[in-house]
């Protein structure tokens, strides 16, 4: 599916990235100290993939919100399913892919049995 993207999409895609940049690092922060290590010590031992990550990161994220725009234009559905046990990440990821959806079109609903 390869689609010709306007300017007016790049720019507001790139307007949403950069506008959460200090977003993304402070959850990142917080979700490592929930792990029990602190900030200090995370930092000096991620330094080197941290650039990587986030770069990777809002280059997924950007290529979300183009399939979100597709998603909108075309009627079609899509649904994402995450399994797995309990602490393995799954509210990290999610966290991080539905940080850029719009809600009014994205939204997350748990399955698990109560």
């Amino acid at each position: 599916m390869k689609q010709e993207i306007d300017a007016d999409t790049i720019k507001r895609i790139q307007a949403d990235l950069m506008d959460g940049f200090d977003e993304e690092l402070e959850m990142e922060l917080e979700d490592r100290t929930e792990l029990g290590q602190s900030g200090e010590e995370r930092i000096s031992e991620d330094r080197a993939y941290r650039p990587h990550y986030f770069r990777e990161l809002f280059k997924l994220q950007a290529e979300l919100v183009i399939l979100q725009d597709w998603v909108v234009h075309s009627g079609h559905k899509v649904v994402i399913l995450f399994e797995g046990r309990d602490a393995a990440g799954k509210g990290g990821a999610i966290k991080r892919i539905t940080r850029r959806l719009n809600p009014r079109v994205a939204r997350v609903a748990s399955t698990s049995p109560k």
